[in-house]
């Protein structure tokens, strides 16, 4: 065999009697952690997202090379695509009614604190066996920690709907109020019953430019990793059912999905984190 081969015995006795290094050790081990938990959330995870994870939960420090190395040698390839951005946006017109817009017509979605700035919308979601019933999820997100605060679902999309959001992040947050409060320009953030509600509560509405969905962005951001990550994968035949997967998907996003652009730290983790800091 060593003569087919054209290699000496003594260099393939070294290779049978070798022992892997100590990093080779450890890529068997994360290569182990990666494998199962791409497996159990349908391979859903790029390289940053692993990279959390990895220096999260494991023992282990690794860099994104090593883990796109890691998924290149053993083929593992994120279902979900990132899509590509046109880097050359273009400079839109400032509008006052968008409180989260600079002078520059850049985006201030990154508050310094809880509880400063909430954004707002709402989505469809399909369930039965040929898709045939539909429900309107509507959401409230805090960008500090980009933790969901509070959620209602309702068959339309309605001012009542929207409001009883807000009122029930009130209650989540035990009374604590944002400074803003961003939605798009959608007929149910336009009513007077919504509307007035901010109002007696003291918080200023915000509102995206029309036609302009990157203004509400970090919502847009929520609806897709709800489909991509966890609907894409689901089946719910009823309302009772898909009312059960959106409160595990919230669940799941709020303590669970660790985010590389909070540290690594899942929402309700850097929320806490925060809170002892300033304690």
């Amino acid at each position: 065999m060593c003569q087919f081969l054209k290699v000496s015995r003594a260099a393939y006795y070294k290779w049978l009697h070798r022992r892997p290094n100590q990093r080779e050790i450890e890529n068997e081990a994360i290569y182990s952690y990666v494998k199962e938990l791409e497996e159990n959330h349908h391979y859903i995870f790029g390289v940053k997202r692993l990279v959390a994870y990895v220096n999260k939960e494991t023992p282990y420090h690794v860099s994104a090379g090593r883990i796109r190395r890691m998924m290149k040698r053993h083929n593992i390839k994120a279902s979900i695509l990132v899509a590509k951005h046109d880097r050359k946006a273009e400079h839109k017109e400032y509008i006052l009614g968008n409180k989260l817009l600079t002078t520059d017509a850049k985006h201030d979605f990154h508050p310094n604190q809880p509880n400063q700035t909430w954004v707002t919308d709402c989505s469809e979601l399909r369930y039965g066996i040929k898709n045939g019933g539909k429900i309107r999820v509507s959401a409230i997100k805090d960008l500090y920690d980009h933790s969901v605060i509070a959620w209602k679902i309702e068959p339309t999309e309605t001012a009542t709907l929207v409001t009883n959001t807000f009122n029930a992040a009130l209650v989540a947050t035990n009374g604590e109020k944002p400074i803003y409060l961003h939605s798009d320009q959608g007929s149910s953030y336009t009513a007077g019953l919504y509307n007035t509600t901010l109002a007696g509560a003291g918080v200023i509405h915000s509102m995206s430019r029309p036609g302009t969905p990157g203004d509400n962005s970090p919502m847009e951001s929520l609806w897709s990793h709800m489909k991509t990550e966890y609907f894409d994968f689901k089946q719910p035949l009823s309302l009772e059912e898909i009312t059960v997967m959106i409160a595990d998907f919230m669940d799941w996003y709020n303590n669970s999905r660790r985010q590389p652009t909070l540290n690594g730290m899942t929402p309700v983790e850097y929320r806490n984190h925060a809170v002892k800091n300033t304690a």
